[in-house]
C-alpha cells in the first residue's frame, strides 16, 4: 500500500469522529504540502484566475481553497451549489465577493430535474458542530450514498428536494464561460459523470482538483487515466485528485 492509499484509508475510519478527524488533517498538511501551497505555487505570476466550483456547499466548511479565494482578488469565477439551504449559506459567505457568482443547480450527465438528498438541518441541532458540517457535505443524488453516512436513528432525518440539473455543455453555456484557470469538483461520488464530460483540448484548466473518496475503484482508476491521457501530472493529496497541466 502506498502512502496516499494510506492515507486515505485513515481519512476514511477517521471520517466519522470530525475532531479528530481535522486534527489529523492539519497535523497531515504540516509535513506535506497541501492544496493550497501547491494552487499558490502554479498561478504564482497570474493575474487573472477563473474559478469554476461544482458541488460548492456553504463554500467554507472543509473546503481547502476557501480562504485563498475570499481574501486574493485575482481569483473570480462561478461556484454551484444546487441544495436551496445550502446555496443560501453560499451567498451569505460570499456576498460581499463580488467577483463570484453562484449558480443553484446540480451538475449531472443530462439536463433536466432530479431529487437530491440531504440530511434536514433541524435533526442537527444539538449536534457538535465538526459533525453537523461534516454531515452537511454528504448530501448527494444518491439516497444510499447519504444513509450510509449516518447512524441508523437519522434515517428519518434524510430529506429530498428537486433540483434543476444542467449538463456541462450547458453550464458553461448559460455563463458564457470560455476559460478557466482552476476547476474544482466535489460531488459525492459522481465526480467522474461531470469530469468526463470537460474537453481538456479546448478548456484546459492550470488546476483540476477532485474528490476521488467516494469514487468506485474502476471510476477512481478511470478518472485517474483520463487526466494523464489530457497532460496532467496527478497526485493524491488527502481525498482528492490534484490534477496540474504539464507546460
Amino acid at each position: 500500500m502506498n502512502f496516499a492509499a494510506l492515507v486515505l484509508r485513515i481519512s476514511k475510519i477517521t471520517e466519522r469522529f470530525p475532531r479528530f478527524h481535522n486534527i489529523a488533517r492539519r497535523a497531515y498538511c504540516v509535513f506535506r504540502p497541501g492544496i493550497r501551497f501547491q494552487t499558490e505555487a502554479a498561478f504564482k505570476g497570474y493575474r487573472d484566475i477563473f474559478v469554476l466550483k461544482i458541488g460548492a456547499n456553504d463554500g467554507i466548511t472543509s473546503d481547502p481553497l476557501a480562504t485563498l479565494l475570499l481574501t486574493d482578488s485575482r481569483y473570480r469565477g462561478l461556484l454551484v451549489e444546487p441544495i436551496p439551504m445550502y446555496a443560501a449559506m453560499l451567498r451569505a459567505n460570499y456576498g460581499t465577493c463580488s467577483r463570484f457568482a453562484i449558480e443553484q443547480a446540480a451538475v449531472a450527465a443530462s439536463s433536466g430535474t432530479a431529487s437530491m438528498y440531504y440530511v434536514d438541518e433541524n435533526a442537527l441541532k444539538g449536534i457538535e458542530p465538526g459533525t453537523a458540517n461534516w454531515v452537511r457535505h454528504v448530501a448527494s443524488l444518491d439516497r444510499l450514498h447519504v444513509i450510509k453516512h449516518l447512524s441508523p436513528e437519522m434515517h428519518s432525518a434524510v430529506k429530498e428536494a428537486s433540483v434543476e440539473c444542467l449538463a456541462v455543455n450547458a453550464l458553461l453555456s448559460r455563463h458564457n464561460i470560455q476559460k478557466i484557470d482552476l476547476l474544482h469538483i466535489d460531488c459525492e461520488g459522481f465526480d467522474y459523470v461531470i469530469l468526463r464530460q470537460f474537453d481538456f483540448t479546448t478548456l484546459r484548466p492550470r488546476i483540476v482538483l477532485f474528490e476521488q473518496k467516494h469514487l468506485t475503484a474502476k471510476d477512481r482508476q478511470a478518472a485517474k487515466m483520463m487526466m494523464e491521457l489530457a497532460g496532467y501530472k496527478v497526485e493524491e493529496m488527502e481525498t482528492d485528485f490534484f490534477c496540474l497541466a504539464k507546460l
